[in-house]
């Protein structure tokens, strides 16, 4: 760890340039991606609803569901036919229509099951995620008006109301119902998705931008101690009593100071920038899931550098693994602009996990942390780690 420390000292008009390139790099890459990938903030969500029962009952929901989203900022409604909805997505003007179709009344009364077909504009998947959101709640609110009016259905059968007289009464529940869910704006304020990538994209891509920065300078430390550690040095150490473990835990513990050093000094200019609260126990949650995840992504170097042995490629190697780690981190790009079958293996990655959290932390000041997830892969990588020492020591034997 001397060693390596004095290597690092010697180097430290290099290091300045580690320090600030990433940065000018980061900063052009991440406004591109937030320029292409980010709506106007003033711009409200389009969606088209098409009606194909035209009874009244569905014509109601279609009135409530227009009227209440012409009060928002952030979601209009229109009611057009199908042939329109398409036509208008295919000119890029909504993101989303979704249909009541046909017997949607009748199912409702008679207890079948209501599916509301939706169809995604490809050009706007995040738009038409948050829709895909809003249908989900509304299909939710139409179960529990179905399940309420059955149950009233069942009892007045029982009673001396006429088939015509029941329906009617069947109707004013439906109605009331309606009201309640829709005509306070019960729905739209329960499903106001709170997404930091699209909600305030400044602040969300400069702790995306720090975690970038703070995972090229854990790599990049690591990769300069291991070009100046030559055959002749290695040589030397392993005369003097050295192991493959000690050298490996040396260059890992130094790449892991230096690195939360100079991530440290971004993250006080960002928090500056950004003007949040944080207070000690805020501090001590984000430096740990920063230090474990800067402990995961050294140990995965490691043993990328303990089982290759051509220097260029285990730096290739290194290279795909942190490029990789930040992909499905969501920092390069946010996780809600993959495929739905794609996203939900980001959560049990352990870049996934450290970079939510810190956007949590951070963004949505949250007051509690779970760090079981990210304490498991340390554990994991860690035995690894043990195991492939001691391996590779006798393998060497």
């Amino acid at each position: 760890m001397n060693e390596y420390a004095k290597q690092l000292k010697k180097k430290w008009a290099t290091l300045l340039l580690l320090f600030l390139f990433p940065l000018l790099l980061i900063g052009m890459i991440v406004g591109l991606i937030a320029a292409l990938l980010i709506p106007d903030e003033n711009t409200p969500i389009q969606v088209a609803l098409v009606d194909e029962d035209l009874t009244k009952e569905s014509k109601l929901i279609s009135t409530l569901l227009t009227e209440t989203a012409s009060g928002q900022h952030y979601l209009q409604i229109v009611s057009t036919s199908k042939k329109q909805a398409q036509q208008m997505m295919d000119r890029n003007e909504i993101s989303t229509y979704f249909l009541l179709p046909k017997d949607f009344t009748d199912d409702l009364y008679e207890g079948e099951s209501v599916t509301i077909p939706m169809t995604g504009n490809p050009l706007r998947p995040i738009d038409s995620y948050i829709t895909k959101e809003l249908v989900d709640s509304f299909a939710r609110y139409i179960a529990a008006a179905q399940a309420n009016i059955l149950v009233i259905n069942e009892f007045a059968k029982e009673t001396a109301m006429s088939k015509d007289e029941r329906m009617e009464f069947m109707y004013g529940q439906f109605i009331d119902f309606t009201l309640y869910t829709l005509g306070k704006d019960r729905m739209l304020d329960e499903e106001v998705i709170m997404n930091a990538a699209s909600s305030s994209p400044r602040n969300y891509y400069l702790l995306a931008g720090w975690f970038i920065a703070l995972s090229i300078w854990l790599l990049s430390f690591y990769s300069i101690l291991g070009k100046e550690e030559t055959k002749a040095m290695a040589t030397r150490m392993t005369l003097s009593g050295v192991t493959l473990g000690q050298r490996i835990t040396g260059k890992v513990i130094v790449s892991f100071t230096s690195g939360l050093i100079l991530a440290s000094i971004l993250f006080a200019l960002i928090r500056y920038a950004i003007q949040i609260e944080f207070f000690l126990i805020d501090y001590v949650r984000f430096g740990l899931f920063t230090a474990l995840y800067a402990a995961i992504l050294l140990i995965g170097i490691a043993l990328i550098d303990i089982w290759v042995s051509a220097k260029k490629t285990a730096l290739f190697l290194g290279c795909i693994f942190v490029f990789i780690s930040l992909l499905l981190s969501g920092a390069l790009i946010p996780t809600l602009y993959f495929p739905q079958s794609i996203q939900t293996v980001f959560p049990y990655f352990f870049s996934s996990i450290s970079l939510n959290w810190m956007m949590d932390l951070v963004l949505e000041e949250r007051n509690y942390a779970n760090f079981t997830s990210l304490t498991v892969y340390f554990c994991f990588f860690f035995l690894l780690l043990l195991f492939s020492f001691s391996w590779k020591e006798r393998w060497r034997q």
